[in-house]
């Protein structure tokens, strides 16, 4: 799959849409009549539809990466990241190209899917019916994808299905998203009624990735029974299982796991890769360490007793990392834990790098001051960070990065089924499973995890929303789920701390309320600045209710206006 998705890549990108205006013309369709008049063909098409589930960023990091860092609250980024840290900072505006990246990414994808779809009946005589069907319904369930980045990060946008033959024919008005959401729910029910219960080959459509889909847009849409039927149907299905190793699922040797439904394909040799050593990887191993987790999202991991940091009995300030959920270490590199051989160690004072054995490797700079610092938040991302890659210092990884999971069916069905306040055994079984992963059990040992039991709606309204902040850190859940929480306001209009550099010493815990939100309120007055001062932080913005949506590109602006067409920007003074 990953072979053929970017051997054809040259081919895919044939296109007679004028690139100033929206790229609603198929990229896959050359100017033969004849094309898509057999099942090569067809599949090929299908494989440039398939090509735009590849969407890169900065240091080639997929966009979901730099959304999570650049724009929320649990990640920081150095430098520019397709817009999304100026967004984190509120100095974006409707010129920020990386909006336009984005806006026209997903279109290309769409006008590909559009052109394979309306031109299937071509190849009728020559094609079975039953493999027209599943071209047809891997196209659907990928435009669907598409799109639900599009309603769900601009709102309101131009929605066609059909072919744009004139440039003319792409200056297209908005739809209201509420519209183009019963299309795409009504599209994926009947995608997942035709399509093979397990994929074909790796990374091809299959039912559950429609179902998936279908459980993630309903439940960001508030439509909670949707989501309900069909993260269900995904659970009860069968074909889907948690891999064992929670750290493991995200690199080299995860791949191909039965918990990965939907992947971004990433292979040596064919296209670009993604930087995740270069740009989360460690200083000693000739890293940039310019997308780092913040100390907040260190201190949304639970304790092991199940309880939030500022609750637990068995949290201690003085050893942070010490009785904490186990997703903490398994995610991040912490301060003097070990990583590719050496004692990871962030503290400016500490001049020496050691190996695992006690031996000198190297020399330490002061990731406080240095322009381009190490770990200038203190910690490091462990998740998609190939520590084979570090150990050879090459920059990039071709492990591929995961879109849609099993962990997020299960996730998607508790919290629908808790806004329903229809708590029952099954709601618990689904939050258990994912908690018991984490620790490495099955869901029956209960006294090896804290398994949740609890009836009460607010009490597991609160509990998911930690859980999703820890179980998808660095995957691009967090700018969604804030947003439709309504909770983006409060998380987003903070100074991002970094690592304490002295825990021997600490005092300080932080308040951590039903959001999920963690307060450093009167941080100021309980440490002295000069001996325990955290390392360089970041002001957050976020300007309500302007920076719930995007601005629609000025570039689109401006070409519908100098064809004589109009389209209207979302609120906000862009």
């Amino acid at each position: 799959m990953k072979k053929l998705l970017y051997c054809l890549l040259a081919l895919c990108m044939i296109s007679s849409c004028d690139s100033d205006l929206l790229d609603l013309e198929s990229l896959t369709e050359p100017t033969d009549a004849t094309f898509f008049s057999n099942e090569e063909e067809l599949n090929l098409a299908l494989t440039g539809v398939y090509n735009s589930l590849v969407w890169l960023g900065g240091y080639t990091l997929p966009v979901q990466v730099n959304m999570d860092n650049g724009a929320t609250d649990i990640g920081l980024v150095r430098g520019g990241f397709t817009s999304f840290d100026e967004l984190g900072a509120g100095s974006h505006s409707a010129n920020s190209g990386g909006f336009l990246s984005t806006y026209t990414h997903m279109y290309r994808g769409i006008g590909r899917a559009n052109s394979l779809i309306n031109n299937l009946d071509r190849a009728a005589e020559v094609v079975p019916t039953d493999r027209l069907n599943q071209i047809k319904y891997e196209a659907i369930v990928l435009r669907a994808y598409y799109y639900h980045y599009l309603i769900f990060l601009f709102g309101d946008v131009p929605y066609t299905e059909d072919l744009i033959g004139n440039p003319l024919e792409a200056l297209l008005p908005r739809v209201n998203k509420e519209e183009i959401i019963d299309t795409l729910l009504a599209d994926l029910q009947e995608a997942a009624q035709n399509l093979p219960a397990t994929p074909s080959e790796k990374n091809r459509v299959f039912r559950d990735v429609a179902l998936t889909l279908h459980s993630r847009i309903a439940l960001y849409a508030g439509r909670y029974r949707e989501a309900v039927t069909s993260s269900q149907a995904v659970i009860s299905g069968g074909n889907l299982t948690l891999h064992a190793d929670y750290e493991e699922l995200f690199t080299p040797q995860g791949e191909g796991s039965a918990e990965a439904i939907m992947a971004m394909p990433f292979m040596d040799g064919f296209g670009p890769l993604p930087q995740f050593p270069t740009a989360q990887g460690s200083r000693n191993y000739g890293a940039f360490s310019v997308v780092v987790p913040t100390q907040s999202m260190i201190d949304s991991y639970e304790a092991t007793d199940g309880l939030p940091i500022d609750e637990s009995t068995v949290y201690d300030p003085k050893k942070p990392f010490d009785n904490r959920d186990p997703r903490l270490k398994a995610s991040i590199i912490t301060p003097q834990s070990e990583w590719g051989g050496i004692i990871f160690e962030s503290h400016p004072d500490s001049l020496e790098v050691r190996n695992v054995d006690g031996t000198i490797r190297g020399r330490n700079n002061d990731s406080r001051v240095v322009i381009w610092p190490a770990a200038f938040c203190g910690y490091l991302w462990k998740k998609y960070t190939n520590v084979e890659s570090q150990l050879i210092n090459r920059g990039w990884s071709d492990t591929d990065f995961i879109l849609m999971r099993y962990a997020e069916a299960l996730l998607n069905y508790a919290e629908a089924k808790i806004e329903l306040n229809e708590i029952d055994a099954s709601v618990h079984e689904a939050l258990n499973r994912v908690r018991a992963r984490a620790y490495g059990v099955s869901v029956a040992e209960i006294e090896s995890y804290p398994a949740v039991s609890s009836m009460d709606q607010s009490f597991l309204r609160t509990l998911i929303k930690r859980e999703r902040k820890v179980e998808f850190a660095n995957e691009g859940f967090r700018l969604f789920d804030i947003r439709r929480w309504n909770i983006a306001e409060k998380v987003m209009a903070v100074v991002l701390y970094g690592r304490i550099l002295d825990e021997a010493n600490a005092q300080f815990v932080p308040s951590i309320d039903e959001d999920g939100f963690v307060s450093y309120a009167g941080i100021e007055s309980q440490y002295d600045r000069n001996t325990d001062a955290r390392f360089p932080n970041a002001i957050r913005v976020f300007n309500n209710p302007r920076d719930y949506l995007l601005p629609i590109p000025q570039a689109e602006i401006d070409t519908y206006r100098a064809n004589g067409a109009t389209i209207t920007q979302n609120p906000g003074g862009y």
